[in-house]
């Protein structure tokens, strides 16, 4: 049986550059309501930076996200009151 599935965050050549260091280069992932995916890798891979991305803490040297359909450099606000009314308190 197949069911439709949703894509909660879509990324498409996702980069972020502090000065001469590239912190994201490139990030290209779809990822479907319930599925689960992780980010593994050493200190310093980008791990961090691209959830802040996602979050809409920070925005992107280039490229594009979506979590939702909604772009997080716009709508940053919105996605973290969504997960706070879900139960995050990290949310800001």
């Amino acid at each position: 049986m197949e069911t439709a599935s949703t894509t909660v965050i879509t990324t498409e050549n996702l980069t972020r550059t502090f000065g001469a260091n590239v912190a994201v280069n490139a990030l290209t992932v779809t990822i479907q309501a319930g599925e689960v995916f992780g980010f593994l890798g050493h200190n310093g891979a980008g791990k961090t930076t691209t959830v802040r991305l996602l979050n809409g803490v920070i925005a992107p040297t280039a490229g594009a996200a979506r979590i939702f359909g909604l772009d997080p450099t716009t709508h940053g606000h919105r996605i973290r009151a969504h997960r706070r009314a879900h139960g995050d308190a990290r949310a800001r």
